[in-house]
């Protein structure tokens, strides 16, 4: 048999054969890999500084999921605000990876304590512990409660605060200085109504011996003199005249 005459009459065969795994492969290499199909991996878009639910939905659009890390104060952040992510942005990850979000928890605050009636060392400690930092008022206020002692706060003791952050003391000046009047010649009871219009308050009555009987009592000698600065509430004592009492 010529050799030109075998290759014409198996040539069809040959062809059948190679036609036919070239469409087996095709048909496998469609199954597996279809027209269109979704890649595998995509990268990680970039989620810091979006709130939670904005940063969940941006990684589903791309085909990852988001889940809650660690919650971390930030006073520059608003609470749930992305703070990092991991994966980090641009890495390549497989479809359906999971990424985790940490997040703000917001500015850390505190209550302010009560320090009121405290001595400014006191305060201060108090108010450390608690984590903030004082500062004195530069205008001390005139109260009852004795000079130096703290008598207000800003903020005030109960209200919550960012910390650290400053706690402004407001010291006692003590109480307000009155001139002490003159009472020579008055009755106990006018020397009495009147210390009283002016905070002062009357304190002991020495009555003299040897005056007239007949004059009433008068004023004749006080404690502190007139003219004298005093705190208010002070005592002022007296010495009267002898004499009727009116």
């Amino acid at each position: 048999m010529s050799k030109p005459g075998w290759w014409r009459r198996a040539a069809p065969y040959l062809i059948a054969v190679v036609a036919g795994s070239a469409l087996a492969w095709g048909i496998v290499a469609f199954v597996i890999f279809p027209p269109g199909a979704p890649p595998e991996d995509a990268r990680v878009p970039n989620v810091t500084g979006l709130s939670f639910d904005a940063a969940s939905q941006r990684l589903q659009l791309v085909g990852f999921k988001a889940q809650r890390g660690e919650m971390r104060f930030q006073e520059a952040a608003p609470r749930l605000t992305v703070l990092q992510q991991s994966p980090d942005q641009g890495s390549s990850e497989p479809l359906g990876t999971v990424v985790t979000l940490d997040l703000s928890a917001g500015a850390r605050t505190a209550q302010v304590p009560n320090v009121v009636g405290l001595v400014r060392e006191q305060a201060d400690s108090a108010l450390t512990a608690a984590g903030f930092t004082t500062v004195l008022d530069s205008a001390p206020q005139v109260s009852d409660q004795p000079l130096g002692t703290v008598v207000g706060t800003r903020p005030a003791s109960g209200a919550r605060a960012t910390v650290p952050s400053v706690v402004t003391l407001v010291l006692s000046a003590g109480p307000a200085n009155v001139t002490v009047p003159d009472l020579a010649g008055r009755s106990l009871v006018e020397a009495r109504i009147l210390l009283d219009q002016l905070g002062l308050t009357l304190g002991d009555v020495t009555i003299l011996s040897g005056g007239d009987s007949r004059q009433p009592q008068a004023v004749v000698q006080q404690n502190p003199a007139a003219g004298t600065l005093a705190p208010s509430g002070a005592r002022v004592t007296v010495s009267v005249s002898g004499g009727r009492t009116p």
